[in-house]
Formats: C-alpha cells, structure tokens, sequence
C-alpha cells in the first residue's frame, strides 16, 4: 500500500471572523490528491465514526483512493480518502446544491 507524505496548505485570512482553512495534500504517481475529510469539514459535510468521510463522497458518486498516509511528524494515519482536483470541485459543488431550496 502506497503510503504517501502529505503536504498542508494554510489558509488564514487574518480576520477572526472567517475560520483557518487547512487543506492537506499527498502526491501519488505525481498527482496531487486531496485528503477528503478536510474538504468535508469545511464544507460542514457530515464525517463518519472514523473521521473520513467516504459516505458523503459515496452518496454523491465522487470517486476517490483509500491510503494511508504520514502525517507532518512521522505518524501513519488512515485509512483515507484522497480525491482529485475534480473531486474536490464535485465535492464542493455538491456540497453548496444540498444545502440550496428546491
């Protein structure tokens, strides 16, 4: 099983108003893929009992990878979800439909 280093990405807007973003990555067969359970919490998408969220992704057709990854201080963790940068966008744009009125 691949086990991949990830990368983070912070985003802090400098206004206590609007939360830190973090955004983790992990690059596989050079392919930059996205830890699936942040984008699910900051899109305030439910998670499941191990912090992952491939039932959301399920229930709106995403395609994603299982691995395990290494953490920033040497710590494996997962299994994970990573998705792709179409992922994310799907994820994202399904995400903003389920929370808008029919």
């Amino acid at each position: 099983m691949t086990i991949p280093r990830i990368k983070t990405m912070t985003i802090d807007s400098h206004d206590e108003a609007i939360p830190v973003i973090r955004l983790r990555l992990a690059e596989i067969d050079g392919q930059s893929l996205h830890l699936a359970q942040d984008i699910a919490a900051f899109m305030s998408l439910p998670v499941d009992g191990d912090g992952d969220c491939r039932s959301a992704l399920d229930h709106f057709g995403i395609t994603y990878r299982l691995s395990k990854v290494t953490g920033p201080q040497g710590e494996i963790f997962g299994p994970v979800a990573l998705v792709t940068e179409y992922g994310f966008r799907q994820l994202k744009d399904a995400a903003i439909a389920s929370r808008c009125p029919r």
